[in-house]
C-alpha cells in the first residue's frame, strides 16, 4: 500500500526539482537545500511510490515512466501550494532560505552586489545569490524559471516576461581617454564622426552602432567601426590606448569611470542626446529594468523582487547627483 498520506509540500518541490534538472546538486540550489537532504528526501518519495522514480546516469538522474505520470499532478499540487503559501502565509525574512539567480549587464554587476549585501542580507541572511554577468538574450531561460531575475537597460517583450522600470535613461556620455581631441572640441556630430565608435553591446539587435547609424543618416563624416565588446572593463583598456570612443548611458559606468585616471566621461549636449535616444527606442524601449518570469509569485520570492528594484533606484539616483 502507498504511503501517500506522508506527502508533503517540500517534498513534491525536490520532487520537481529533480525532474527539472536531472542534478541533486542543482535541484539542492534552487531550494536553498544540502545535496544529502536532497537524496534523503528522494529516498522517502521513492518508499511513498514504491518506484525508483529517477535512474542515475553518468549525465545525471533520468526519469522513470512512473515520475512522468506523477510530474503534471505534482505541478498542479505544488501550484495549489504556493496560491496558500501567497496568500495566507506570514513572510519572515530572517526565517527565510533559498538561492536566486541574478544576470545584469556587467555595469550593473556592482550595484547589484551591493543591494543584496546591504539591503537583503541584513534582513533575510540564508538566502544566497549566484550573480553572473548578462552576455546573451536570457528570454527562455528567464520565462522558464531558470533564471529568477535579469537587470538591464532595455525592455524585453515575451512569454511569460515581465519587468519593472526602477530608473528612467535620461543623460548619455562619450567615454574618451583624458588626451583624446575631441576634449578641446565641441561636442557636435561633425566632430564626433571624426573618430572611431567601440560599441559595449551585449545584443545584435542593431545592424550597426547607434552613433554610426546616426552620423550615415545625417550624411556627415564617415564613422568607423572600432569594434564590440561586452565587457566594461575590455572597453575602458581599449579607450585607454586609442582615440576611439564609447556612447553610454548608465550612471553606474560614469560612476566607475570617475576611479580611472586615465578615462573622461563627458556628457552628450540635450539636442544630440534626444536624437540618440529616439533612435535606439526604435528597437527597443530604453530604461532600466528588473526583468522576471511570472513562474515565481511567493512570498519570498516577491521581497527579494521588491527590495532589489528599491535598493536599485537609489543607488541609481546616488550615482546621478555624483
Amino acid at each position: 500500500m502507498n504511503k501517500i498520506d506522508q506527502l508533503n509540500y517540500n517534498q513534491l518541490k525536490v520532487f520537481i526539482a529533480i525532474y527539472e534538472h536531472g542534478q541533486s546538486h542543482q535541484a539542492a540550489n534552487e531550494l536553498g537545500m544540502t545535496a544529502s537532504g536532497v537524496s534523503r528526501t528522494l529516498k522517502i518519495l521513492r518508499d511513498i511510490f514504491k518506484d525508483s522514480l529517477f535512474i542515475r546516469r553518468t549525465s545525471g538522474f533520468i526519469a522513470t515512466e512512473k515520475t512522468h505520470q506523477l510530474i503534471p499532478m505534482a505541478k498542479a499540487l505544488v501550484a495549489q501550494y504556493q496560491k496558500i503559501e501567497a496568500q495566507h502565509s506570514v513572510f519572515t525574512p530572517a526565517e527565510s532560505g533559498g538561492q536566486y539567480t541574478i544576470h545584469a549587464y556587467d555595469e550593473f554587476v556592482y550595484a547589484v552586489q551591493k543591494v543584496i549585501r546591504n539591503d537583503i542580507l541584513v534582513e533575510a541572511p540564508n538566502l544566497r545569490f549566484d550573480v553572473r554577468v548578462l552576455t546573451h538574450d536570457c528570454s527562455t531561460e528567464l520565462a522558464n524559471g531558470d533564471m529568477d531575475f535579469v537587470v538591464v537597460y532595455e525592455g524585453f517583450n515575451g512569454k511569460n516576461l515581465n519587468y519593472e522600470m526602477f530608473a528612467e535613461t535620461d543623460s548619455l556620455y562619450l567615454l574618451v581617454n583624458n588626451e583624446h581631441p575631441i576634449l578641446t572640441q565641441e561636442l557636435t556630430l561633425e566632430n564626433i564622426s571624426n573618430y572611431s565608435c567601440l560599441e559595449i553591446d551585449n545584443y545584435d539587435d542593431l545592424s550597426s552602432p547607434l552613433l554610426v547609424n546616426l552620423c550615415r543618416e545625417k550624411g556627415v563624416s564617415q564613422m568607423e567601426v572600432e569594434g564590440y565588446t561586452d565587457s566594461l572593463a575590455s572597453a575602458i583598456r581599449l579607450l585607454s590606448e586609442s582615440n576611439a570612443i564609447t556612447l553610454s548611458c548608465n550612471q553606474f559606468t560614469r560612476q566607475f569611470v570617475k576611479m580611472i585616471p586615465r578615462i573622461q566621461c563627458l556628457k552628450l549636449p540635450e539636442e544630440l542626446a534626444l536624437q540618440c535616444r529616439i533612435r535606439r527606442r526604435e528597437n527597443r524601449e530604453i530604461g532600466n529594468y528588473v526583468l522576471f518570469g511570472d513562474t515565481n509569485n511567493s512570498a519570498a520570492f516577491n521581497w527579494v523582487k521588491s527590495k532589489l528594484i528599491c535598493g536599485l533606484e537609489r543607488e541609481w539616483r546616488l550615482a546621478s547627483e555624483e
